[in-house]
């Protein structure tokens, strides 16, 4: 078969548990495939299938790789500020993903086909799926095939930060691909967008700054999508909406109709503070009168205040998870495991439904909950809103009952995170919802909320001068970039936050034990998010208690140290991530608080879920014996002959030339994924010569510019850097010091050592000067060949920043990238010009200048796909 546009409500079906899709999101489709681009707005309500952006990107993309659709952008970012959305988003694509790859449907099996056409591997998943909403750890793939269809779902400082180039939470040599691969050949749906103005338009400035250069190349430039029921389109944009004769629709009419009649209960307990003992009694009081054992469901709970939602979870019962921001993301993957009813995952009827969910705004926006009945507290109106869309949210019920706890009308006051004026509002709001339909969408539609108040009257826009600072992605500046005047609505300063880290067993010897933290560096999943000062007081907790391992470590500039408990304060700084041991009183109801009375049963990785430790006590302890006193290679080789899985990373002895301390086992795409050991190691079991890696690179390139749609001419640039990206690692000292290549052997473009962990200790001993980059002297060997290239300075910028760095400022120690005694006087001079005289600053700027600054980005990631890719594959 052939699948056309025809077939989308089939795909939609299927993937949607056999609901077939609304006539405005067929409109979204038909608008698209006529107007060649996204629309600039959705303003569909809450509760009509705005979430839906997912399955019309990943159509779309596979039709137009079947040539029965145009050429849209690769990749769909869903960006919202609320860290739930997040995961529901990234649920959704993987909901989707999955069908592709394991449906016996012949349509999936097409699909998949189409997509994976566009990847750089042909075992390459359909859809690369990516997930960036805060922590010390993001996921990486999606910057590692450019041409591949992409779903990114991020909060709003995770996707606003990558684009202007200072990705949070990433490395300064990966931010020119990340802005590039966000700023080209993508579209933004920012959804709810009246929460991120600020990032509104800033989108939209650099959609418009780069859009025409970044055309130019052959793809399509950055489209924003702005996402919200009261969006404005500015003359000549489309918006794509619900119209009165949506209504009729059999599926949408009962999403948009079904009464959910309001309740207002007064409460004098009320309190802009912390909430007491009696009101949280009649919060549970309440929930515990809405819930019937006759209907199959959960009553949701959503309160303003972490404390409130706690208690009122354990007044509530063991029958009440508890969903709130400050979760591991482990946890929360479990509560949807146990629950995958309640969060909208496929269910093979073996799970119960919990009575009660108690949460607090994250579940706002976007999450596809269906509470059979609601209990929240006073919110701004557009709060309230949100929060009434999760009841009866698919109109499966003849009607959701909600009821609003809050005080009487003069007793209004702040309760943060919201204001006086805007919780008044919202009282004022709800009076107008008395009519029969209650809080349904349809009446919400015709009483839309008052918006909140700007807590900034006036939007930022960047300037080129901006662009110009922040393509100084690898320099070391007097400070760091304050991203929020661009990127946040509130200017407020964030409360601090650190992580914490619980891991089980650590060796009793603190040095023992700082040795393997830092060889187990912590993955997003097992970071509890804690506040600053919050903290330091669980910490002098700890250690006023006594116990076992009354002791914590502290993992900050990659580097893992202990920490003096009876400090006052306690040395942690913010982005600091803590590890304690298991056992001690940390938690309530899976978050940190101050005043936990009992450990909770928590978890615990060694980062990655992939990765394994082997200690005495656990599976695999012979091992600290077997590979002792070996060399590395030797003990890699004797532990895979014993059909092993993984590459080891051993401890220091226990006891010298007997025994381990501990043994470390990553997989080996892990270790692939480890930037700085990928560029001078493979796990190939033959000797890697530098001409056979850039012949692979360079054909590899040509092949991603053709599947992207590149033009002819930029497609022979990017094979020429290929051909040379590497040129520089030829010097005989990269050889012998960094390589350790034979004697009287080809150039190497990677190291023959047969153990990862060999290649990372010579990193650290190479007798090269520090911050000696071959790349850079890649581009003074190769310019006579690349000269005759059509623009030779793209081509020579693209060898020098293959590796995201020599990005516009003057290289330090630029002159020892000469080598005295083998180079001419042609070869020394031009490395004098380039990198120590300033000609490479201003071969940047030029570049840039005539390219655009996210255009040459995105033509590096490219580049720097290509190398990481043949890398991986073991040449």
């Amino acid at each position: 078969m052939t699948f056309t546009v025809s077939d989308f409500p089939r795909f939609f079906a299927a993937v949607n548990g056999g609901h077939r899709p609304f006539p405005w999101q067929m409109r979204l489709i038909d608008s698209i495939i006529t107007e060649g681009r996204w629309p600039a707005a959705i303003t569909a309500p809450t509760g009509s299938g705005k979430s839906a952006v997912v399955e019309t990107h990943i159509f779309l993309t596979a039709l137009n790789a079947v040539g029965a659709a145009p050429r849209l952008p690769r990749r769909l970012c869903v960006v919202v500020d609320r860290r739930a959305l997040v995961d529901s988003q990234a649920d959704r694509a993987a909901r989707v993903l999955s069908w592709l790859e394991t449906s016996s449907d012949a349509l999936a099996a097409e699909m998949a086909g189409a997509l994976r056409s566009l990847s750089l591997s042909p075992d390459s998943p359909p859809v690369v799926l990516a997930n960036l909403r805060g922590g010390i750890a993001t996921d990486r793939r999606w910057i590692d095939d450019p041409g591949a269809c992409a779903v990114i779902s991020a909060t709003p400082d995770m996707w606003g930060s990558r684009l202007l180039m200072r990705g949070y939470g990433t490395s300064p040599a990966a931010r020119p691909r990340e802005a590039g691969l966000l700023g080209v050949d993508s579209v933004v749906v920012i959804d709810e967008a009246h929460l991120s103005r600020q990032l509104l338009g800033t989108a939209r400035w650099v959609a418009g700054h780069a859009g025409e250069k970044a055309s130019a190349i052959g793809v399509p430039a950055l489209q924003v999508v702005e996402s919200s029921a009261t969006a404005r389109v500015d003359e000549g944009g489309t918006a794509i909406g619900i119209s009165a004769e949506d209504l009729a629709d059999p599926g949408l009419a009962p999403r948009m109709t079904r009464p959910k009649p309001v309740r207002f209960l007064e409460s004098p307990d009320w309190s802009g503070k912390k909430g007491s003992k009696k009101y949280v009694e009649t919060l549970a009081e309440e929930a515990n009168r809405l819930y019937d054992p006759q209907i199959c469901g959960t009553v949701g709970c959503i309160v303003n205040r972490i404390d409130t939602a706690l208690r009122l979870a354990e007044a509530l019962g063991d029958d009440c998870p508890c969903w709130v921001g400050p979760m591991r993301p482990m946890d929360l993957t479990a509560l949807k495991a146990d629950y995958p009813g309640l969060f909208g995952l496929p269910d093979d009827g073996t799970h119960t439904t919990p009575r009660f969910l108690v949460a607090t705004q994250t579940v706002e926006v976007g999450i596809d909950v269906d509470f059979v009945a609601l209990v929240t507290e006073l919110a701004p109106a557009s709060s309230l809103a949100q929060r009434f869309g999760r009841v009866n949210r698919k109109g499966a019920r003849d009607s959701g009952p909600i009821t609003v706890v809050g005080p009487p009308e003069r007793a209004v006051k702040d309760q943060l995170p919201y204001l006086q004026e805007d919780l008044r509002a919202g009282l004022t709001w709800l009076h107008d919802l008395d009519g029969p339909g209650g809080a349904s969408p349809e009446s919400i539609m015709a009483c839309p909320p008052p918006p909140t108040l700007p807590e900034r009257p006036i939007v930022k826009l960047p300037h080129v001068g901006d662009v110009m600072r922040w393509e100084a992605t690898d320099d070391a500046m007097v400070a760091d970039e304050e991203l929020e005047l661009w990127i946040r609505d509130s200017l407020q300063p964030d409360q601090l936050q650190a992580g914490l880290v619980v891991r089980s067993p650590l060796p009793d010897d603190d040095a023992l034990a700082i040795s393997l933290l830092t060889a187990t560096p912590p993955s997003e999943d097992e970071v509890f998010p804690v506040a600053l000062w919050k903290l330091r007081s669980v910490l002098t907790t700890l250690s006023e208690r006594h116990g076992d391992h009354d002791r914590a470590f502290v993992l900050r500039d990659d580097e893992v140290n202990d920490i003096r408990l009876d400090d006052d304060p306690v040395d942690i700084r913010a982005g600091d991530v803590v590890f304690v041991d298991s056992g001690h009183a940390l938690t309530r109801k899976g978050v940190v608080v101050t005043d936990a009375s009992r450990p909770e049963a928590l978890k615990t990785l060694w980062g990655t879920a992939s990765t394994r430790v082997i200690v005495d006590g656990l599976p695999g302890a012979h091992w600290l014996e077997d590979l002792c006193g070996l060399e590395d290679d030797e003990a890699q080789r004797a532990f895979t002959d014993a059909a092993e899985n993984g590459l080891i990373t051993r401890g220091p002895d226990l006891i010298e030339g007997v025994r381990l301390s501990w043994i470390v086992v990553k997989g080996t795409e892990e270790i692939k994924d480890d930037d700085s050991i990928r560029q001078v190691w493979t796990p190939s079991e033959g000797l890697v010569t530098l001409e056979a890696h850039q012949d692979g690179v360079a054909c590899r390139a040509g092949h991603l510019c053709d599947t992207i749609g590149i033009t002819a001419t930029l497609r022979d640039d990017l094979v020429a850097a290929g051909l040379h990206h590497d040129d520089g690692k030829a010097d005989p000292r990269f050889q012998k010091y960094r390589l350790n290549a034979p004697d009287g052997s080809e150039p190497l473009a990677k190291s023959p050592a047969r153990s990862a962990q060999d290649v990372s200790r010579r990193r650290w001993s190479s007798g090269l000067p520090r911050g000696w980059r071959h790349e850079l002297r890649s581009v003074a060997v190769a310019w006579p060949a690349i000269e005759e290239s059509d623009d030779p300075e793209l081509v020579a910028r693209l060898i020098g920043t293959s590796h995201g760095r020599g990005r516009v400022l003057p290289q330090p120690n630029a002159s020892s990238l000469i080598n005295e005694q083998r180079d001419d006087d042609a070869l020394k001079n031009r490395i004098m010009d380039l990198f120590v005289e300033g000609e490479w600053c201003s071969l940047m700027g030029r570049t840039s200048w005539r390219l655009g600054a996210w255009t040459c980005c995105y033509l590096e990631a490219v580049l720097r796909a290509a190398d990481c890719r043949v890398s991986k594959e073991g040449s």
